[in-house]
């Protein structure tokens, strides 16, 4: 028997639908597997150097098969440093996102839904964060939390038994990685908040209300996953600008410790060095840009795919 109705179809669904027919978008998404592959598989194959390993006898070496990017005012080689620079930058901007999404929803959600007096000292404490200067405060908050940094390299020293030149250099991001998730989510807190303030009033939440469910049930079973949307392309674009922030404080000298790099750290190295070796600055520059259009391009397509009514076209 022939059917007389069409299948329905879901939300996400119809948004993947949408954003596979964005062709920026999708190559987007491509470029940044490729990128994120290079950057955290290749260097575990034995044709990648220790980014690490100086060697005078060949500073500032050209371009070869040996050293594809060149070497750099060490003769360390240059592409194992861009791709190990790239493991730390998009942990950086991949992890501070993610302290920085759960901080702004819970705060926004809880604001929204508490309305009054609650809700006036919560967004009255976001707009005094919002006008103070935030790359200062990452600064005093990462300054701030040094030592129990420290203290949690002994911890895992004496506890695992590691060297401290493996768990170093992992424990000293966490500063900048709390530092900057934790000052960067009061514009997801705004957004939340305006949307819980919309929803709150909605049937589905009387209903939920009536039946006796408790408030943290209804704002995380029943409000959060509306807005699971928005959530998911304000992390998309904030990823970027995570990784800027770090950059910035790199650049500045605040941020990853040497000898380790970050794309920030090469590129500060390479802008003081352009004139005698240009490569030094183009290829860690390259790779940041690049990666940096393809987060934007697809956090557009997810925002257009998501809401079709913020559509260009």
């Amino acid at each position: 028997m022939k059917r007389c109705y069409e299948e329905g179809h879901s939300l996400w669904r119809d948004a993947r639908r949408r954003l596979a027919r964005n062709r920026a978008a999708m190559g987007s998404l491509l470029l940044l597997l490729l990128v994120a592959g290079a950057c955290f598989l290749l260097p575990l194959s034995p044709w990648v150097a220790n980014p690490n390993e100086a060697n005078l006898d060949n500073i500032a070496a050209a371009c070869s098969w040996e050293h594809p990017f060149g070497t750099d005012q060490l003769g360390r080689d240059l592409l194992a440093r861009v791709l190990y620079g790239g493991r730390i930058s998009l942990l950086v901007g991949l992890v501070a996102t993610l302290v920085a999404t759960l901080v702004g929803l819970v705060y926004g959600l809880i604001s929204g839904y508490a309305g009054g007096r609650t809700d006036a000292l919560m967004m009255r404490t976001v707009d005094v964060l919002f006008a103070l200067p935030f790359i200062v405060l990452v600064v005093v908050f990462s300054l701030s939390i040094e030592e129990p940094s420290r203290e949690l390299t002994e911890y895992l020293v004496a506890a695992t038994g590691w060297s401290r030149e493996s768990v170093a250099p992992l424990t000293g991001l966490l500063p900048l990685f709390v530092a900057i998730g934790a000052l960067g989510w009061l514009t997801l807190a705004r957004m939340v908040r305006t949307q819980t303030l919309e929803l709150k009033g909605q049937e589905f939440v009387l209903a939920a209300r009536s039946l006796g469910l408790s408030h943290a049930a209804i704002l995380f079973r029943h409000i959060a996953p509306n807005l699971l949307g928005t959530v998911v392309v304000y992390t998309t674009l904030a990823v970027p600008g995570m990784m800027l922030t770090e950059s910035t404080l790199s650049f500045i000298g605040l941020g990853v410790r040497p000898p380790n790099s970050s794309w920030g750290t090469l590129i500060k190295e390479g802008a003081d060095r352009m004139e005698v070796s240009p490569e030094l600055l183009i290829f860690p520059a390259l790779f940041f840009c690049i990666t940096l259009l393809a987060l934007n391009f697809l956090g557009d397509g997810l925002r257009d795919a998501i809401d079709p009514r913020s559509a260009k076209d």
